[in-house]
């Protein structure tokens, strides 16, 4: 399978204030489309490790930035962790997008 070439823009956004330990991932695309998401967010430190996984379909507006999902992750100071989030558009794979999870201040 090829992957499409959707000229996506891809982020993650974290909470402040009451939101704090909230990370939304965004997508925004330069026409109307639908996707298929799934995004994994992996944790090891000390304590052990978790994985959160979510899956779903979204219709993105043009040129609109789109939350997919929003899911909180506490982090310790000795723990790693990675966010994956993989994007599909009509069955093909439109992008692979690693990030390392958003710590809070």
């Amino acid at each position: 399978m090829m992957a499409a070439d959707l000229n996506l823009q891809v982020w993650l956004d974290s909470g402040t204030g009451a939101q704090a330990g909230m990370i939304v991932p965004y997508v925004r695309s330069p026409e109307r489309r639908a996707i298929d998401y799934r995004i994994q967010a992996i944790k090891q430190g000390p304590s052990g490790s978790s994985r959160i996984m979510q899956s779903g379909s979204v219709d993105l507006p043009a040129d609109r930035p789109t939350a997919l999902t929003q899911f909180s992750m506490s982090l310790g100071a000795r723990d790693q962790c990675r966010i994956e989030l993989l994007i599909f558009s009509q069955g093909v794979r439109a992008g692979t997008y690693r990030f390392d999870c958003p710590r809070s201040h």
